[in-house]
């Protein structure tokens, strides 16, 4: 039995299989966090994938929720997406809330929990506070909002859902500082969360590779393939850029429920000779692209529902790896562009803006490719993971 005390991780994405493509920032964290605590992880189950393993000395438990054909509420593109993509999905998420509540009391009582990190408001945070109230262990409770649980769901309940987490919790982190005054307009008397984004690996993997040549006029785009990315305005663009710089290419790694019309939106524009859909990328699969490409670009918006980008992790692998960097003129993405000097800001739902930018930037290559240089130094020194995982370990011994 370990000396060390027990946390345990509440998230609804993580890696359900070696080498998987979904976002892996939840486990990258806990890989951290497992030299000082006894990390146990409760996510989702899914086809495939198995309902407990040991990886890396993390204790992985993967909930059922549902015959096996049929958990495919997280995962690919996320809860919210899959409740818009199909309404019979709401049918299940009933039975997604109940299985996780129960395996979170489950293991409550079979392990000696001091503290839950509950990742995401909804619906983990609430969860995990039923949990509490239901069972004799009383461990402290961290929440941690990374923005599309923040900014979207906002109808009256789901709001009155996010009030109580945020009143109710022990600690509460947000990945972005605009983060924080949305805390603060949600509930005016909260104490204000501690700014902790995730990370990423910038001193073993997403680094430069002066040994790599980055290809002339090669755009790219990573993410999912979600409205709050923005993404359409970048195609809106390509038209005018082809124009003058008809040898251009863009790369789009990713997939998500506005794939279809975004290649359709392609085809219209007639320009699908010079476009890429590469799917989902592993880490190894995107540093490449990042490394090759001439700049990253991130149209962020803010979409009907509300939701907008909570940091933009893209953004700082792209930098990391010695990529110029124009994303939209969001709050989160502040955070991370000073604008003219770690990378440049776009007019958000802008087509000619972007394609402006686009322009002045090949104009130009040599003076904006040294944001890329002061863009790497910032990131690192402010966004690898061993600065987050410092913030959240401090946390975690705090409260327990």
């Amino acid at each position: 039995m370990s000396n060390k005390s027990t946390l345990l991780v509440l998230a609804s994405t993580f890696p359900r299989w070696k080498d998987d493509t979904e976002p892996r920032f939840v486990y990258d964290l806990c890989l951290r966090l497992k030299k000082e605590f006894r990390v146990v992880i409760l996510a989702p189950h899914a086809k495939g994938a198995k309902k407990y393993e040991e990886i890396e000395g993390l204790l992985v438990h993967r909930y059922r929720y549902a015959p096996e054909g049929f958990e495919n509420l997280a995962y690919e593109g996320g809860i919210t997406a899959k409740l818009k993509g199909n309404k019979l999905n709401f049918l299940i998420l009933p039975f997604f809330f109940l299985g996780q509540c129960l395996a979170i009391i489950k293991l409550l009582k079979q392990y000696p929990v001091k503290v839950i990190h509950a990742h995401w408001l909804i619906p983990q945070g609430i969860l995990a506070l039923m949990a509490k109230k239901i069972s004799k262990n009383k461990p402290a409770i961290l929440c941690t909002s990374h923005g599309g649980d923040l900014y979207g769901l906002n109808d009256p309940i789901s709001k009155a859902i996010k009030r109580y987490v945020i009143k109710n919790v022990d600690a509460m982190t947000v990945v972005s500082s605009a983060m924080q005054d949305e805390i603060k307009k949600l509930v005016p008397e909260a104490t204000l969360p501690t700014i902790a984004p995730m990370g990423a690996d910038l001193k073993h993997l997403f680094t430069p590779d002066d040994s790599v040549c980055r290809k002339l006029n090669q755009l790219l785009f990573v993410g999912r393939l979600v409205e709050k990315k923005g993404l359409k305005y970048l195609l809106q663009a390509m038209p005018e850029i082809l124009k003058k710089y008809p040898d251009t290419r863009l790369n789009i790694a990713g997939t998500g429920p506005e794939q279809s019309n975004l290649k359709a939106q392609a085809k219209q524009l007639n320009i699908v000779k010079n476009i890429s859909f590469l799917g989902r990328l592993s880490h190894q699969e995107l540093v490449k692209e990042y490394r090759e490409a001439t700049l990253a670009v991130f149209p962020f918006i803010q979409a009907k529902n509300g939701d907008i980008e909570g940091l933009g992790l893209v953004m700082i692998e792209a930098m990391g790896c010695g990529c110029p960097v124009l994303a939209s003129d969001i709050p989160a993405a502040r955070d991370v562009i000073v604008d003219g000097e770690t990378g440049i800001l776009l007019e958000p739902t802008n087509s000619e803006d972007i394609e402006a930018k686009i322009l002045s930037f090949y104009s130009n290559i040599q003076t904006n490719s040294q944001l890329a240089t002061q863009a790497c130094k910032f990131v690192t020194n402010n966004f690898d993971w061993d600065a987050s995982k410092n913030t959240y370990s401090g946390i975690i011994k705090k409260i327990k």
